[in-house]
């Protein structure tokens, strides 16, 4: 399924309404405070050239999302994206969006699909190493559904 602005709406506000049961109720469950879980209005156009098609959809609704205490912490970062490598060593070019609390990063090939998972400890000289790489979802409205069941899991719904 390719992005369209009208769900990327719906599933920024219904992250907004997640985060808030979120932050209401999560150290009664958890027995300590909640970090800022958020989802950050349009990132301007000027912050995001050259990305994904589906990436750009989604940028022009949501800039950023910070979900630390859902699962092990999962961001999607605000362009531009300066200092995340921009290349795996098998040649293809990737634009890195999101990081995990374990250290992982998550990338889109310049072909917009699939949406990769790059752990820690494959990066040289800015390349990143593609035999530290696994597929997580075929594309990104399947990775952005995935993280809404994590936030509704977390909310406890």
């Amino acid at each position: 399924m390719s992005l369209d602005s009208a769900w990327v709406r719906w599933w920024r506000d219904d992250m907004r309404a997640l985060a808030e049961r979120i932050n209401g109720g999560f150290q009664e469950r958890y027995g300590f405070a909640p970090g800022e879980h958020r989802t950050g209005g349009p990132a301007a156009d000027e912050e995001w050239p050259g990305v994904p098609e589906d990436l750009a959809i989604f940028y022009s609704v949501v800039g950023e999302v910070s979900l630390p205490d859902v699962h092990v912490g999962y961001w999607v970062h605000r362009p531009p994206l300066d200092g995340f490598p921009e290349a795996l060593s098998d040649g293809r070019r990737i634009v890195v969006f999101g990081t995990d609390g374990g250290g992982g990063m998550f990338a889109l090939p310049d072909a917009g699909k699939p949406v990769l998972h790059l752990v820690e400890g494959g990066l040289h000289d800015g390349v990143h190493d593609a035999d530290h790489v696994t597929e997580v979802a075929a594309d990104l409205s399947e990775f952005l559904v995935f993280l809404h069941r994590q936030a509704a899991d977390t909310a406890g719904d």
